[in-house]
C-alpha cells in the first residue's frame, strides 16, 4: 500500500493557520494538567472544553459534536450522583470512566482536528516561520502522518479479517487479536520507514532554506480564536492559584 505525507484538502468551511492550532493544543494541555471541578474554574473549563468541539463541527463533524455533548453530559450526572448515591468499587469504576471522558476527551478531539485539517506542507511552513530546529519539525511531521496511516493499515486488516470469517466475539477471541495486532505490528514498522524515506525524498533533511507554495497566515478567525483562548486560560490559571493548585 503506498503511503503519502500530505493529508486530504480540507472540506471545512475555515482554514485557520497551523500556528494558531498549535496553540489550541497549549491552552488545552494546561487544562489537562490542572483538574478543578468547582467554583469559576470550572465554568471556564467547561467553555474551553467546547472549543475544539465547535472547530469540529464546523468542518462538518456533526456526529462527533454530538456524542461528545452526550458523553460529556451523561459523565457530568455519572459524577453527581457517584458523589451522592454510589459508593464501593463501581463507584470508583463510575467516577474513573466519567473523569477520562471530561478531562482527556477535548484533548484528544483537539488533536485530531489539528491532525486532519492541516497539510504537512502549511505545518512545514508555519514550522520554518517560527524557526524551529529541522529535526524536531520533521519528527513532528512524520509522527502527524504516521498515526492516521496507521488508522488506515487497521481499518485495512480489520476488512481483511471480516473476509475470512475472524471477528471479536466470534470463535477464539485470543485468536482474533492476534490476527489483528501482529499485522499491525509489523506494518507499523513499515510505516514509519516509507514515511521516513517520503520525508528525505522531498528533500526535508536538506541543510537549505525550504519554499512553500502553500499560502499561511494569521487572519481575522486566528485572532480572535488566540486572544479568546489566551484570556479563557489566563482566567483558568487565576482561579486554580485562588483555589491553592499548584501545576506538577
Amino acid at each position: 500500500m503506498t503511503h503519502t505525507m500530505e493529508v486530504s484538502e480540507q472540506t471545512g468551511r475555515m482554514h485557520l493557520d497551523p500556528r494558531t492550532k498549535l496553540i489550541v493544543l497549549f491552552a488545552f494541555s494546561i487544562v489537562v494538567m490542572i483538574d478543578i471541578t468547582d467554583g469559576p474554574a470550572s465554568v471556564v473549563r467547561t467553555i474551553m472544553t467546547f472549543v475544539p468541539v465547535a472547530l469540529v463541527v464546523a468542518e462538518g463533524r456533526y456526529h462527533i459534536g454530538v456524542w461528545f455533548t452526550v458523553l460529556y453530559i451523561l459523565s457530568a450526572w455519572m459524577m453527581h450522583i457517584n458523589a451522592n448515591e454510589i459508593g464501593g468499587v463501581i463507584g470508583m469504576l463510575i467516577l474513573f470512566l466519567a473523569s477520562i471522558v471530561m478531562q482527556f476527551a477535548p484533548l484528544m478531539i483537539a488533536v485530531w482536528y489539528c491532525i486532519s485539517t492541516t497539510k504537512i506542507s502549511e505545518f512545514m511552513a508555519a514550522m520554518n516561520r517560527m524557526h524551529l530546529p529541522q529535526g524536531l519539525t520533521i519528527s513532528m511531521a512524520v509522527m502527524m502522518r504516521f498515526f492516521p496511516t496507521l488508522r488506515e493499515e487497521y481499518l485495512a486488516i480489520r476488512d481483511a479479517m471480516k473476509m475470512r470469517g475472524i471477528q471479536f466475539g466470534k470463535g477464539n477471541p485470543l485468536k482474533a487479536i492476534e490476527y489483528r495486532l501482529i499485522p499491525l505490528l509489523f506494518s507499523s514498522v513499515n510505516i514509519g520507514d516509507e514515511l521516513s524515506a517520503a520525508a528525505i525524498t522531498r528533500g526535508l533533511g536538506a541543510p537549505i532554506r525550504r519554499t512553500n507554495v502553500c499560502q499561511i497566515g494569521f487572519h481575522a478567525l486566528d485572532w480572535i480564536l488566540i486572544v479568546f483562548l489566551l484570556i479563557l486560560t489566563g482566567l483558568y490559571l487565576c482561579f486554580s492559584m485562588q483555589k491553592g493548585v499548584i501545576i506538577a
